[in-house]
């Protein structure tokens, strides 16, 4: 279990029930591990109870580390059995985390996607029941999908999941966390 998604965890429920802590000077590296973190936490509310196929998109060398971070922090709750790697470097990130190469179109069809790029997602490219972690700044979700899916925001929409404030998943309904600026986050880990 990885001690610091737990703390990042703990972070937001404290920023949703009382003063949450604030950034200062942190090291710039800590962002791919706070929004890994960011990213398992929001699975954990907003995924399906038990996810078997895992969805990373990349694009290129510094997201493939980020998006292997990702899978190792949702290892924290979830044990999926098909990892599945699109974009630009996928096949290095499929030989780091033992997954396999596959199209745009089947990444998304998993049960949990987190993304790492640039991308604005295609219309009709997500299915009921699917959860989508936007971790990159520059993820676009079509405006059909803005009106089906339930969309959750960093802040303050993770600390009031995890603080038990608002339910999280209901049914089979279209999930997405979109990540904010990670200063809870951030917070937590550079402490």
């Amino acid at each position: 279990m990885a001690d610091w998604v737990l703390a990042v965890e703990r972070a937001y429920v404290d920023a949703a029930t009382r003063k949450p802590p604030i950034a200062e000077a942190v090291p710039g590296d800590l962002i791919s591990k706070a929004r890994a973190a960011l990213g398992a936490v929001a699975s954990r509310y907003l995924a399906v109870g038990t996810p078997r196929s895992f969805g990373l998109v990349v694009d290129g060398t510094d997201s493939v580390a980020d998006a292997a971070l990702s899978l190792e922090a949702h290892r924290t709750w979830f044990a999926p059995t098909d990892v599945r790697c699109s974009g630009a470097g996928a096949d290095a990130l499929a030989a780091q985390v033992g997954g396999r190469v596959v199209s745009l179109e089947e990444a998304l069809a998993c049960d949990i996607v987190c993304i790492h790029a640039s991308l604005a997602i295609p219309d009709g490219a997500l299915r009921r029941g699917t959860h989508v972690n936007a971790l990159a700044p520059a993820v676009a979700l079509p405006e059909e999908l803005a009106k089906l899916a339930v969309i959750t925001h960093e802040e303050p929409g993770l600390g009031e999941l995890a603080a038990g404030l608002v339910d999280g998943r209901q049914l089979d309904e279209l999930t997405v966390f979109v990540v904010g600026d990670a200063r809870v986050a951030l917070a937590s880990l550079g402490s």
